[in-house]
């Protein structure tokens, strides 16, 4: 189990370094968005069916 963890310690380490990056870009997205609809002073309503008869 040691030896394993030792041979793909080094894998795991940038795979968990990509998830946190993209966790990091998907917030950033997020923010950088909501100020542009923010910015443009848009009233964003919800088009569809109203489930809540």
């Amino acid at each position: 189990m040691r030896e394993r963890l030792r041979r793909y310690s080094l894998a795991l380490f940038f795979l968990f370094i990509v998830f946190g990056l993209m966790i990091l870009g998907t917030i950033g997205v997020r923010l950088l968005g909501d100020k542009m609809i923010e910015g443009a002073n848009i009233e964003m309503k919800p088009r569809g069916e109203n489930l809540a008869r």
